[in-house]
């Protein structure tokens, strides 16, 4: 009786401890799996809160960077034809750098990159085209046109375009677009008739296409740059062909409405879009009647890009 009064006694305690073992195993257990789940909240809220505020900023950073880019490329366009015409001949070769893409987040966020692409003048997304008859001696066609297009397909940020062309620079957003520089285009409504002075870029070389996160540069040749004059005792005619139609109709109002001029009296403004799945092509007519003096100084650009 007493041994298995013991047996069982022992059995007990060996039960006991085992319960004990259990418990702590069990302590233990639920311990790693609050710590995972504190790494996993704070996890969570760096991707979710932290990481989107950075790419943000990040983004946003690197569209001002491209805008002053552009600017400083219409900058160095503007500054070429010059020398051409003071000197009266070739100016010196630039150089402009462009950053595609805005740099990420380590570890948690790739590089947002973007997409520059060329086309040069007369092609079926960006061309110009004006006609006049210069002291009567019969109809003159000029074509060129041309531009250059950075893509930027942000993530965090809002999706734009931002482009040089016909000597102006573009802002693009699903929502809208705007010129954010001017072109050199400038009408003058006199007593005696409007005058026009132009500046026409024309951009050739070959159409490229270039992606990533880094930078390109582009190498910026002026091939020439003439300067004429003409009388005219009638219309000028310009055509655009462009992706950015609502921005040059806006541009082209506002600089008529400055000078005092009514649409369908003084000139005539229509545009009308370019069935294309692949483009959002608009080709706009603008007639100017009454024109008195044109002056045109037309500025031929090879661009060539290269990496950086």
């Amino acid at each position: 009786m007493l041994t298995r009064d013991n047996g069982r006694a022992l059995s007990r305690k060996a039960r006991v401890r085992l319960l004990k073992k259990d418990r702590e195993g069990v302590a233990s257990t639920v311990g790693t799996i609050m710590a995972i789940l504190v790494f996993l909240s704070l996890m969570a809220l760096i991707t979710n809160s932290y990481v989107p505020a950075w790419m943000l900023d990040n983004e946003r950073e690197h569209m001002n960077q491209v805008i002053d880019q552009f600017g400083e490329l219409k900058g160095k366009v503007d500054s070429m034809v010059v020398q051409w015409t003071v000197r009266g001949g070739p100016s010196s070769n630039m150089y402009a750098p462009i950053s595609l893409g805005s740099s990420g987040v380590p570890l948690f966020a790739s590089p947002t990159i973007g997409i520059l692409a060329t086309a040069p003048q007369d092609s079926s997304i960006s061309a110009i085209e004006m006609t006049f008859d210069p002291d009567g001696r019969g109809l003159l066609t000029d074509r060129g046109g041309g531009k250059v297009e950075l893509y930027c397909p942000n993530r965090y940020y809002v999706q734009q375009w931002l482009a040089y062309e016909n000597g102006a620079i573009i802002m693009k957003q699903e929502d809208g677009q705007a010129l954010r520089a001017y072109p050199g285009l400038v009408f003058s409504n006199t007593s005696s008739g409007v005058n026009i002075q132009f500046t026409k870029i024309d951009i050739v070389g070959p159409g490229t296409i270039v992606s990533g996160s880094g930078s390109v540069g582009l190498n910026i040749e002026m091939v020439y740059v003439e300067s004429e004059t003409y009388s005219l005792s009638g219309e000028w005619k310009l055509k655009l062909t462009t992706e950015y139609g609502e921005a040059w109709t806006t541009y082209l109002e506002g600089a008529f409405s400055q000078q005092g001029m009514v649409n369908g009296t003084d000139y005539k403004l229509a545009s009308k879009p370019v069935t294309d799945a692949k483009t959002d092509v608009t080709i706009i007519d603008l007639t100017v009647k009454n024109v008195n003096v044109l002056t045109v100084d037309n500025a031929v650009v090879r661009m060539t890009t290269v990496d950086s």
